[in-house]
């Protein structure tokens, strides 16, 4: 059953309430001067929940949304509490407020990224409220992981922190192993992508489905062992949009039911870590005569790390995708077509690619430093994203970085050749 839209300004509400109990306790205790009875109480209060936070401000030479804005002021406030209620009980609350145009007020934004509790009851775990759900093994490229959403646009310089929770129910009961987790998700929560905006007298807009039944998966899953391995299925929406064409000249993002059949496996070999991961996603368009909507497709990652002298570590994968039922959408001559093959990857019926990252440490792990890549055949595009971090203490951090898209304007990564930043972000954490 889909949730109305007054669960989500509650959602929204009790953010803001959040936020504002916990700025109110915290600049309490950084007034006091001395040591208190009333400091002290703060501190214990702080501990027994286990409140923790991060103020960040950064300067990004592009935003993220294919758009013309340059040189973007940021700044955002993230807090995280994670008290121990009982024994078998434990809450989770994480938000966060941010800018990302300082000194403009309708740039800001606010996010609830997960609110849920955990119990434990014997062999079963059960997870109830927004929750991050992330699947799969490989690398940060993860055929499987289609459970929770990203924003993509967001100006962060961890990917992860590109994700956000939904309204789930999870349940997992462990015997001899083994995991069994079922989910259920009752809202759809799309991912935040970058999109060209259509000119005049082309108009944009995105339809988010209503989920009638839910969305919902399995997983059985084995960890802890030589090698560690999981079968899962999925049936629901897809978080990636795909682009329709509605008379006489409105675009509509579409997210159309999916099901998915995806296994990972990861083991280690010597001094080498070894992983892999594969998918089939079923579409709607099973038969591929619908240029506006994805193709049924498989996609593989397979690949492997090592450390080197102790703080060299090369990561490398490999990536395979292949369009079943596939009909080359340059031939239609259709530009909302060709957009939509181009944004979903999805323009040539086998596509292989290749990731490299390489990180590194110095000074007692205080600096690390890493660049990472990704190119695709056969129309060689690639990103290059270079990255260092300075931790000056145990509370202030610095990261300068950057993200390089390139290719011709027909590939998936030519297409956000605009996204293209230069970034710096100062971090206090408490």
């Amino acid at each position: 059953m889909a949730l109305p839209p007054f669960f989500h300004r509650g959602l929204e509400g009790l953010l803001r309430i959040f936020f504002g109990l916990i700025l109110f306790l915290w600049t309490m205790s950084a007034a006091a001067e001395e040591p208190s009875e009333s400091a002290n109480t703060l501190k214990d209060l702080a501990q027994k929940t286990n409140f923790t936070g991060s103020i960040r401000g950064g300067y990004w030479s592009s935003s993220r949304t294919l758009d013309d804005r340059e040189n973007l002021a940021t700044t955002a406030l993230w807090l995280k509490i994670a008290p121990k209620l009982q024994s078998n009980v434990s809450l989770f609350v994480e938000g966060w407020i941010t800018n990302q145009q300082l000194f403009r007020e309708y740039e800001t934004e606010e996010q609830l990224r997960e609110a849920y509790l955990d119990i434990i009851l014997g062999p079963m775990d059960f997870r109830i409220g927004k929750q991050i759900i992330v699947w799969g093994k490989t690398d940060r490229i993860n055929p499987t992981d289609n459970l929770s959403p990203r924003d993509f646009t967001l100006l962060v310089p961890e990917d992860d922190d590109q994700r956000f929770g939904t309204a789930a129910a999870k349940a997992t009961y462990y015997f001899e192993g083994l995991s069994l987790t079922g989910l259920w998700i009752p809202h759809f929560e799309p991912d935040t992508i970058p999109i060209h905006q259509p000119t005049p007298p082309l108009s944009l807009h995105e339809e988010v489905p209503e989920t009638s039944f839910g969305e919902w998966a399995v997983k059985i899953e084995q960890t802890g062992r030589a090698v560690d391995w999981s079968l899962s299925y999925f049936d629901g929406f897809d978080l990636f949009p795909d682009i329709g064409f509605t008379p006489p000249a409105d675009l509509v993002l579409e997210h159309h039911r999916i099901q998915v059949i995806g296994a990972d496996a990861a083991t280690t070999l010597g001094r080498y870590g070894l992983r892999g991961e594969a998918a089939y996603t079923m579409t709607q368009d099973s038969k591929g005569d619908n240029p506006f909507i994805k193709n049924p497709f498989f996609f593989m990652v397979i690949g492997g790390d090592r450390t080197f002298i102790e703080y060299l570590n090369v990561n490398l994968q490999y990536l395979l995708r292949v369009v079943v039922n596939y009909q080359n959408p340059e031939a239609t001559g259709n530009p909302v077509a060709i957009e939509q093959a181009v944004v979903n990857n999805q323009l040539d019926q086998i596509q292989q690619g290749v990731t490299a990252r390489v990180n590194y440490k110095w000074l007692n792990e205080t600096l690390e430093g890493e660049i990472a890549g990704v190119l695709f055949f056969p129309r060689h595009d690639y990103l290059i994203r270079p990255k260092v971090t300075y931790a000056f203490t145990d509370h202030w951090k610095g990261t300068i970085g950057g993200d390089l898209y390139r290719g011709e304007q027909r590939s998936f990564f030519g297409y956000l050749r605009d996204n293209s930043t230069a970034y710096a972000e100062l971090r206090w954490s408490f």
